[in-house]
């Protein structure tokens, strides 16, 4: 039973070592792609900045090629950035999940096995020790209930047996 216990316990560890090994996966992916979008914006805003510059300079030449290259920088910056925000864990997390809560599941029924028989002994020894106080306070009634008695009737049952 405390078995059980410890190897429910330890499947239950394992399930939510597993859950948070796959969040913190999506964690990384999403970070990495998030930089990755940030330094794409960086460039298309220095982009934006050289087309700025360009545009105070010289009124229409290679300003609008580095004011195209930023935004194009800007738009797939957003693309980056959607996609990365899209990803989710895989089917694999539903199982990690479904083992989490049959190990809790499990782990409750334990315990409350574990509980029936603390209790069931708890009970035995509050007989005992209430068989121990009757037969200090009243040796021969208690005697007489838990000796004599089950004596009388297995003499009995025998005597009836032998004449059947």
């Amino acid at each position: 039973m405390i078995d059980n216990l410890a190897r429910d316990l330890q499947l239950l560890q394992r399930a939510d070592w597993l859950i948070t090994k796959m969040w913190v996966n999506v964690a990384a992916r999403h970070f990495g792609l998030f930089a990755f979008a940030g330094l794409v914006a960086v460039f298309g805003l220095g982009m934006m900045n050289v087309a700025g510059f360009y545009a105070l300079q010289v009124v229409w030449g290679p300003v609008w090629a580095a004011a195209a290259v930023g935004i194009a920088d800007f738009i797939l910056a957003s693309v980056v950035m959607l996609f990365g925000r899209n990803i989710e864990p895989g089917p694999e997390l539903e199982l990690a999940l479904d083992v989490r809560k049959m190990a809790v599941a499990a782990i409750e029924t334990d315990t409350q096995e574990l509980k029936s028989t603390l209790d069931s002994f708890g009970e035995g020894v509050r007989r005992t020790k209430d068989t121990f106080s009757g037969l200090l306070e009243h040796p021969l009634d208690t005697a007489t209930e838990k000796l004599l008695v089950p004596a009388a009737l297995s003499m009995m049952k025998g005597l009836r047996s032998k004449k059947a």
